[in-house]
């Protein structure tokens, strides 16, 4: 059992132990527990290796200070793939939605001229050809073969003249609105591959002590496993355990002193969360004669104590009771 489970275990003993105490008098419900610090593991969802570990246990951080950075090829290789796929597809989307560039709108202008100039020729050819056919100049293949120059020359020209007409026209919608799309895709592919890039950087989200350093350089961080672990000294809280019997008198929001076990002064809380469901007090705790009462867990949190207050420390509280 770690160090850290050992601690609670004790405090949660200690809080049991000052159940027996655990009464109303005097229009106050008293009880005791343990000093609790709100604690918040810093991890990332990918995971990776450890290559840099900025702070050290006890460091006092700010919110979005970096407290490591991990490292790992294929998220990398990931970003850098996606982000020349995004550039591409918006670069394609660009070109279509501009349609043809004037060099190729006059390329297809000259076939065209080249074509009905062809056919032109071709119908020259054939109507002498024909002639000649006529009167017995030339034989009949001679003619078949200028009519099938003429009817090729016709068919090239009329795909010239429609080439000219896609070309002024531009791409049809589907084309343009289909690359949009697909450069749209690829943007949010790449701020997907951007963010599982930004979790090899990890920040402090609030600011705080660092309790654990849970990992060094070198180790390999499995995914969504705690590296740096943060408590926060100005959110500090304990639980006590009340008897049901008195649950009757408390309300979220009761005001509560609590006492530190040693301290000459108190400090002020209030009830922030009442337990749903009743639970036994365990049996190492209590008499037996007690282990029967059923008991809630209260919590109150405490006001800021500017470092008074240490995470740890059993205490006591008195909770003002509702009559």
């Amino acid at each position: 059992m770690s160090l850290r489970a050992w601690v609670r275990l004790a405090a949660l003993s200690l809080a049991f132990a000052g159940l027996a105490g655990c009464a109303r008098d005097n229009g106050e419900i008293r009880g005791s527990g343990t000093i609790e610090m709100d604690e918040i593991d810093v991890a990332s969802i990918v995971g990776g290796r450890v290559l840099r570990v900025n702070v050290v246990e006890g460091d006092s951080v700010w919110a979005g200070d970096t407290l490591a950075v991990l490292t790992r090829g294929e998220i990398a290789a990931e970003l850098a793939a996606q982000a020349a796929e995004a550039e591409r597809a918006q670069s394609q989307a660009r070109d279509l939605a501009q349609g043809a560039r004037p060099a190729e709108l006059l390329i297809a202008r000259e076939a065209l001229r080249k074509s009905e100039a062809e056919l032109e020729l071709a119908r020259t050819t054939f109507d002498r050809t024909d002639r000649l056919a006529k009167g017995g100049a030339v034989p009949p293949a001679e003619l078949d073969r200028a009519r099938a120059a003429r009817d090729a020359a016709q068919a090239n020209a009329a795909a010239a003249r429609e080439n000219v007409g896609l070309q002024e026209q531009g791409f049809r919608r589907q084309q343009v609105s289909a690359a949009k799309q697909g450069a749209t895709a690829a943007l949010a592919q790449l701020a997907g591959a951007r963010s599982r890039a930004n979790e090899l950087v990890l920040t402090a989200p609030r600011s705080g002590v660092v309790l654990l350093v849970n990992y060094q350089i070198g180790e390999l961080v499995p995914p969504s496993s705690p590296v740096v672990t943060l408590g926060d000294p100005d959110s500090l809280w304990m639980r006590v355990y009340v008897a049901a019997p008195l649950m009757t008198h408390l309300r979220i929001g009761s005001p509560a002193e609590v006492r530190p076990i040693g301290a000459g002064r108190t400090f002020a809380g209030r009830v922030v969360s009442i337990a749903s469901e009743a639970e036994f007090t365990p049996r190492a705790a209590l008499t037996e004669e007690e282990q029967a009462n059923l008991v809630f867990g209260v919590k109150l949190a405490l006001a800021r104590s500017d470092g008074a207050l240490k995470a740890g420390l059993p205490a006591d509280a008195r909770i003002r009771a509702i009559p």
